[in-house]
Protein backbone atom coordinates (compact mmCIF):
# COMPACT_ATOMS: atom_id res chain seq x y z
CA UNK A 1 0.00 0.00 0.00
CA UNK A 2 2.96 2.09 0.70
CA UNK A 3 4.60 1.66 -2.56
CA UNK A 4 1.57 2.59 -4.31
CA UNK A 5 0.92 5.97 -2.68
CA UNK A 6 4.20 6.54 -2.98
CA UNK A 7 4.27 5.95 -7.24
CA UNK A 8 0.75 7.98 -7.16
CA UNK A 9 2.82 10.69 -5.38
CA UNK A 10 5.92 10.64 -7.84
CA UNK A 11 3.41 10.31 -11.01
CA UNK A 12 1.39 13.69 -9.39
CA UNK A 13 5.01 15.31 -8.87
CA UNK A 14 6.41 14.17 -12.18
CA UNK A 15 3.80 16.23 -14.06
CA UNK A 16 2.94 19.35 -11.80
CA UNK A 17 5.40 22.29 -11.29
CA UNK A 18 3.31 23.29 -8.25
CA UNK A 19 4.29 20.29 -6.28
CA UNK A 20 7.00 19.89 -3.82
CA UNK A 21 11.30 19.60 -4.68
CA UNK A 22 12.73 16.83 -4.95
CA UNK A 23 13.87 16.85 -1.40
CA UNK A 24 10.71 17.45 0.21
CA UNK A 25 9.13 14.40 -2.01
CA UNK A 26 11.63 12.48 -0.66
CA UNK A 27 10.60 13.31 3.16
CA UNK A 28 7.14 12.63 2.46
CA UNK A 29 7.95 9.17 1.21
CA UNK A 30 9.54 8.51 4.53
CA UNK A 31 6.84 9.58 5.94
CA UNK A 32 4.74 6.51 4.19
CA UNK A 33 7.51 4.34 5.47
CA UNK A 34 9.39 4.05 2.25
CA UNK A 35 12.82 3.72 3.54
CA UNK A 36 16.15 6.12 2.36
CA UNK A 37 17.26 4.11 -0.47
CA UNK A 38 14.14 3.94 -1.89
CA UNK A 39 13.18 7.78 -1.46
CA UNK A 40 15.81 8.45 -3.32
CA UNK A 41 15.19 6.09 -6.06
CA UNK A 42 11.12 7.24 -6.27
CA UNK A 43 12.96 10.91 -6.20
CA UNK A 44 15.46 10.39 -8.85
CA UNK A 45 12.22 8.66 -11.40
CA UNK A 46 10.16 11.44 -10.50
CA UNK A 47 13.07 14.19 -11.38
CA UNK A 48 13.89 12.00 -14.67
CA UNK A 49 13.12 13.63 -18.06
CA UNK A 50 9.68 12.25 -19.55
CA UNK A 51 10.56 9.59 -22.12
CA UNK A 52 10.12 10.34 -25.82
CA UNK A 53 12.75 14.15 -24.59
CA UNK A 54 16.14 14.16 -24.26
CA UNK A 55 18.62 16.54 -23.05
CA UNK A 56 20.17 18.06 -24.59
CA UNK A 57 18.12 17.62 -27.71
CA UNK A 58 18.51 14.40 -29.90
CA UNK A 59 20.03 15.54 -33.36
CA UNK A 60 17.26 14.60 -36.03
CA UNK A 61 17.59 11.17 -37.63
CA UNK A 62 19.12 11.43 -41.33
CA UNK A 63 17.21 10.77 -44.20
CA UNK A 64 18.04 7.35 -45.95
CA UNK A 65 18.89 7.80 -50.00
CA UNK A 66 16.48 5.99 -51.89
CA UNK A 67 17.76 2.71 -53.69
CA UNK A 68 15.98 3.72 -56.68
CA UNK A 69 17.29 6.13 -59.22
CA UNK A 70 16.15 7.25 -62.67
CA UNK A 71 19.88 9.06 -62.98
CA UNK A 72 21.54 8.45 -66.48
CA UNK A 73 23.59 6.13 -64.75
CA UNK A 74 21.07 3.82 -63.92
CA UNK A 75 19.45 3.86 -67.22
CA UNK A 76 22.95 2.87 -68.69
CA UNK A 77 23.18 0.23 -65.98
CA UNK A 78 19.27 -1.04 -67.35
CA UNK A 79 20.66 -0.91 -70.71
CA UNK A 80 23.44 -2.98 -70.42
CA UNK A 81 21.65 -5.30 -68.41
CA UNK A 82 19.26 -5.89 -71.95
CA UNK A 83 22.94 -6.45 -74.15
CA UNK A 84 24.22 -8.62 -71.94
CA UNK A 85 21.27 -10.74 -72.06
CA UNK A 86 20.88 -10.42 -75.93
CA UNK A 87 24.35 -11.49 -75.79
CA UNK A 88 23.51 -15.06 -73.86
CA UNK A 89 25.86 -13.17 -71.14
CA UNK A 90 24.88 -15.07 -67.52
CA UNK A 91 27.95 -15.49 -66.53
CA UNK A 92 26.56 -18.12 -63.39
CA UNK A 93 29.37 -17.44 -61.29
CA UNK A 94 32.09 -17.55 -63.43
CA UNK A 95 34.95 -14.90 -64.47
CA UNK A 96 34.81 -13.11 -67.41
CA UNK A 97 37.83 -14.98 -69.23
CA UNK A 98 36.63 -18.28 -68.38
CA UNK A 99 32.57 -17.45 -69.52
CA UNK A 100 34.00 -16.30 -72.89
CA UNK A 101 35.60 -19.47 -73.41
CA UNK A 102 32.35 -21.14 -72.62
CA UNK A 103 30.07 -18.93 -74.89
CA UNK A 104 32.91 -19.44 -77.79
CA UNK A 105 32.10 -23.18 -77.71
CA UNK A 106 28.34 -23.20 -77.01
CA UNK A 107 26.62 -24.62 -80.33
CA UNK A 108 22.92 -22.65 -80.51
CA UNK A 109 20.07 -23.36 -83.39
CA UNK A 110 19.46 -20.24 -84.78
CA UNK A 111 15.75 -20.19 -83.47
CA UNK A 112 17.02 -20.32 -80.26
CA UNK A 113 19.20 -17.59 -80.85
CA UNK A 114 16.52 -15.17 -82.05
CA UNK A 115 14.17 -16.39 -79.13
CA UNK A 116 17.09 -15.11 -77.34
CA UNK A 117 16.99 -11.95 -78.56
CA UNK A 118 14.05 -11.16 -78.26
CA UNK A 119 13.13 -12.35 -75.21
CA UNK A 120 16.19 -10.20 -73.97
CA UNK A 121 13.68 -6.89 -73.72
CA UNK A 122 10.84 -8.65 -72.08
CA UNK A 123 10.10 -7.68 -68.74
CA UNK A 124 11.44 -10.91 -66.43
CA UNK A 125 14.43 -11.54 -68.64
CA UNK A 126 16.55 -13.08 -66.41
CA UNK A 127 14.57 -16.02 -65.65
CA UNK A 128 15.31 -17.28 -68.96
CA UNK A 129 18.07 -19.47 -69.08
CA UNK A 130 21.82 -18.98 -70.89
CA UNK A 131 23.04 -20.68 -74.15
CA UNK A 132 25.35 -22.83 -71.79
CA UNK A 133 22.54 -23.98 -69.69
CA UNK A 134 20.37 -24.99 -72.40
CA UNK A 135 23.21 -27.16 -73.66
CA UNK A 136 23.64 -28.94 -70.49
CA UNK A 137 19.61 -29.51 -70.69
CA UNK A 138 19.63 -31.00 -74.55
CA UNK A 139 22.83 -32.82 -73.11
CA UNK A 140 21.20 -34.47 -70.23
CA UNK A 141 18.38 -35.07 -72.19
CA UNK A 142 20.05 -37.28 -74.78
CA UNK A 143 22.37 -38.75 -72.27
CA UNK A 144 19.17 -40.31 -70.11
CA UNK A 145 17.24 -41.13 -73.78
CA UNK A 146 14.52 -39.28 -72.56
CA UNK A 147 11.49 -39.23 -74.51
CA UNK A 148 9.00 -37.84 -72.32
CA UNK A 149 9.17 -34.97 -70.25
CA UNK A 150 8.05 -32.13 -68.04
CA UNK A 151 9.19 -28.29 -67.85
CA UNK A 152 6.79 -26.45 -64.87
CA UNK A 153 7.36 -22.55 -65.77
CA UNK A 154 8.14 -22.44 -69.30
CA UNK A 155 8.43 -18.04 -69.66
CA UNK A 156 8.87 -17.55 -73.46
CA UNK A 157 10.19 -21.01 -74.03
CA UNK A 158 14.30 -20.80 -74.38
CA UNK A 159 15.07 -23.63 -72.59
CA UNK A 160 11.82 -26.12 -73.33
CA UNK A 161 12.63 -25.25 -76.76
CA UNK A 162 16.40 -26.48 -76.27
CA UNK A 163 15.04 -29.52 -74.59
CA UNK A 164 12.43 -30.11 -77.76
CA UNK A 165 14.99 -30.23 -80.14
CA UNK A 166 16.68 -32.61 -78.47
CA UNK A 167 13.77 -35.37 -77.96
CA UNK A 168 13.15 -37.68 -80.74
CA UNK A 169 10.43 -37.41 -83.04
CA UNK A 170 8.59 -39.66 -80.89
CA UNK A 171 9.06 -37.89 -77.91
CA UNK A 172 7.09 -35.86 -75.91
CA UNK A 173 7.59 -32.63 -73.39
CA UNK A 174 4.42 -31.10 -70.96
CA UNK A 175 5.09 -27.41 -71.04
CA UNK A 176 3.01 -25.89 -67.94
CA UNK A 177 2.98 -21.82 -67.88
CA UNK A 178 0.32 -19.55 -66.46
CA UNK A 179 1.37 -16.20 -68.11
CA UNK A 180 -0.32 -16.07 -71.52
CA UNK A 181 1.37 -13.46 -73.06
CA UNK A 182 5.03 -15.36 -72.40
CA UNK A 183 3.10 -18.40 -73.17
CA UNK A 184 2.07 -17.01 -76.96
CA UNK A 185 6.20 -16.27 -77.70
CA UNK A 186 7.07 -19.92 -76.61
CA UNK A 187 4.19 -21.04 -79.27
CA UNK A 188 5.39 -19.15 -81.87
CA UNK A 189 9.02 -20.34 -81.60
CA UNK A 190 8.09 -23.71 -80.99
CA UNK A 191 6.22 -23.53 -85.36
CA UNK A 192 9.38 -22.22 -86.02
CA UNK A 193 11.91 -24.66 -85.34
CA UNK A 194 9.43 -27.63 -85.87
CA UNK A 195 8.93 -28.57 -83.00
CA UNK A 196 5.27 -27.73 -82.00
CA UNK A 197 4.17 -31.14 -82.46
CA UNK A 198 6.52 -32.71 -79.47
CA UNK A 199 5.42 -29.84 -76.72
CA UNK A 200 2.10 -30.38 -75.01
CA UNK A 201 0.98 -26.77 -73.92
CA UNK A 202 -0.62 -26.31 -70.75
CA UNK A 203 -1.77 -22.90 -70.22
CA UNK A 204 -3.09 -22.75 -66.33
CA UNK A 205 -1.20 -23.53 -63.15
CA UNK A 206 1.27 -26.57 -62.96
CA UNK A 207 -0.32 -28.08 -59.60
CA UNK A 208 -3.11 -28.10 -61.95
CA UNK A 209 -1.76 -29.94 -65.16
CA UNK A 210 0.26 -32.22 -62.69
CA UNK A 211 -2.60 -33.35 -61.04
CA UNK A 212 -4.89 -33.80 -64.30
CA UNK A 213 -1.55 -36.43 -65.75
CA UNK A 214 -1.56 -38.17 -62.44
CA UNK A 215 -5.36 -38.58 -63.11
CA UNK A 216 -4.68 -40.06 -66.12
CA UNK A 217 -3.06 -42.99 -64.99
CA UNK A 218 0.67 -40.96 -66.76
CA UNK A 219 2.58 -41.08 -63.22
CA UNK A 220 5.44 -43.49 -64.27
CA UNK A 221 5.50 -41.92 -68.40
CA UNK A 222 6.85 -38.76 -67.33
CA UNK A 223 9.72 -39.91 -64.92
CA UNK A 224 13.11 -39.10 -67.63
CA UNK A 225 13.57 -35.38 -67.04
CA UNK A 226 11.37 -32.64 -65.08
CA UNK A 227 12.75 -29.11 -64.86
CA UNK A 228 10.95 -26.34 -62.20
Amino acid sequence: ECWRKSANAMRRWAVSPSLPPPAAFAAATLGLGVGPPQARALASAATSPPLGHCSPPCPRPRRRRSLCSSSPSSAAMTALAVEEARRGRKQLGMDPPLYDYLLSNVREHPVLRDLREETASMRGSQMQVSPAQAQLLAMLVQILGADRCIEVGVYTGYSSLAVALALPESGRLVACERDERSLEVAKRYYQLAGVAHKVDVKHTLAVDSLRSLLECGEASRYNNFCMV
